[in-house]
């Protein structure tokens, strides 16, 4: 008995000595970013404040940093309540297989310190702007000190500020308290389970000053280095799915006025947001889009090919247009992203699909060729059977050994189930080149020896068109 109440002191010794030093990293880390963050002065008004009280404002940014660090040191509880959360939600099931399962969670919340110490100041955060939107009793001390340390903890652009650093905007922009309600993107005719009898939205106090704030938040990481406009871009990207933030907060004029003068990292981020604005606001998305493409640098490039086939959905004729500039760039990967985009098209619209194929097919480089055959051409010969545009022969040609197996595996189909169809492209390829067919007529042996036969009676002219196979 001794022993076991020797092991339960060793125990929770440790987990004070792991709370203490996380508790000394959490108060480093406040120091840091609120000297960081204090530097977008004035902080915004309270969006709520008590008509009973007088609201006093901090007369210095020292006074802010001070109240900060007094108000985490005074609430050792709720610190000792958010450590135990990240014990929870942190330490892996798997160290209880372990012989000292205990120990082992602390090391490992001790070697994550820095992201342990972050997850910890965010629920601090949270918890004075609940204090602070409170419609019956709000804090205007904890406004401050939350509305400074949200800045602060947005300095640096991980997942953490990314997605609780969101939900903290949009509490922020409709008045809410954080943690009350979930973040989540409001169904919309652009997803798939949208319906319109369901269809509900949230509503913004228009008397609150919740706008106003939300706005010096997004003022400040736009004025912030590239880490924070990238934050920002992301941020803008699930505001789009909020169809009431995107009219209050004026996004689209925003995207507008940031699209200018980005460095590339940037750039390319707010090219991730182009085609749901362009749903949203078809003037604005353009004109972004348009901006966008004047740019030359690698990563710019890439993300625009990258959301081809998004941009073909949101709009067709947008989308063909980039997907003709992309296909009569110099760059190959340019090319090689419109062609890509091609198989999207042809779920699209058919016949746009097949003006431009001819391009990608007869590209100078075989590695677009390749492309092509892997992805769209089998979209191609559904629509077009007897390959009327001459691109499935010319390929065949090639005697390309990669893409030669899947137009293989297509023809193998083809001559099972529509008979007529491979006889015209058998005969085409057996005139240009007798001998290209041998592969095929190799693999057809091994499958069924009696088809193969009658293939090539065809083919030469001494036999009828095999039926199909049923």
């Amino acid at each position: 008995m001794k022993h076991s109440d020797g092991i339960e002191m060793d125990f929770s010794r440790q987990r004070q000595q792991t709370a203490d030093i996380i508790h000394t990293r959490c108060l480093e880390m406040l120091n840091d970013l609120m000297v960081i963050s204090v530097l977008d002065w004035p902080l915004p008004p309270p969006p709520i404040v008590d008509s009973e009280f007088p609201l006093i404002e901090p007369q210095s940014t020292t006074q802010v940093i001070e109240q900060v660090e007094g108000l985490f040191k005074v609430d050792r509880a709720k610190f000792n309540s958010l450590l135990d959360e990240c014990r929870e939600s942190m330490i892996p099931h798997r160290l209880s297989l372990t012989s000292d399962p205990d120990k082992e969670g602390e090391k490992w919340l001790l070697r994550r310190l820095v992201e342990v110490a972050r997850k910890i100041l965010f629920g601090v955060c949270e918890g004075w702007l609940a204090m602070a939107l409170d419609r019956d009793a709000p804090d205007v001390t904890r406004w401050y000190t939350g509305i400074a340390l949200a800045n602060g903890l947005c300095t640096q652009g991980d997942g953490l500020a990314e997605n609780r650093g969101y939900h903290i905007l949009e509490s922020i922009a409709m008045t809410s308290q954080p943690g009350r309600w979930p973040t989540r993107p409001l169904s919309g005719p652009h997803q798939l389970d949208w319906n319109q009898q369901n269809s509900s939205d949230i509503n913004i106090d228009e008397d609150s000053g919740g706008i106003d704030a939300a706005h010096w938040l997004l003022d400040s990481l736009e004025q912030g280095n590239d880490e924070r406009k990238v934050l920002l871009v992301k941020w803008m990207r699930l505001m789009l799915e909020r169809p009431i933030l995107v009219e209050k907060m004026a996004l689209p004029n925003r995207f507008e006025q940031m699209v200018r003068s980005q460095p590339e990292l940037v750039a390319a981020e707010l090219v991730s947001c182009v085609p749901r604005l362009l749903e949203v606001n078809t003037e604005s998305g353009l004109m972004v889009l348009t901006a966008l493409q004047t740019r030359v640098e690698s990563r710019v490039s890439i993300a625009l090919a990258d959301i081809l086939p998004h941009l073909l959905r949101a709009s067709l004729d947008i989308g063909l247009a980039s997907l003709d500039q992309l296909a009569d760039s110099e760059d190959s990967g340019a090319r090689s992203a419109a062609t890509a985009a091609l198989k999207e098209l042809a779920t699209i619209d058919s016949e746009a699909f097949l003006s431009r194929i001819k391009k990608s097919a007869t590209d100078e480089d075989p590695g677009i060729r390749r492309l092509f055959i892997q992805t769209c051409i089998r979209d191609y010969l559904e629509l077009d059977r007897v390959d009327s545009q001459d691109i499935l022969v010319p390929l065949w040609l090639e005697n390309d050994e990669v893409a030669g197996v899947r137009m293989r595996e297509l023809l193998l189909r083809m001559q099972d189930v529509d008979t007529e169809s491979f006889a015209i492209i058998g005969n085409m390829i057996h005139t240009k080149s007798a001998n290209s067919l041998d592969k095929f007529w190799s693999v057809l042996e091994v499958r069924n020896p009696e088809r193969a036969e009658a293939w090539k009676a065809h083919i030469t002219g001494q036999g009828p068109i095999p039926e199909p196979l049923t």
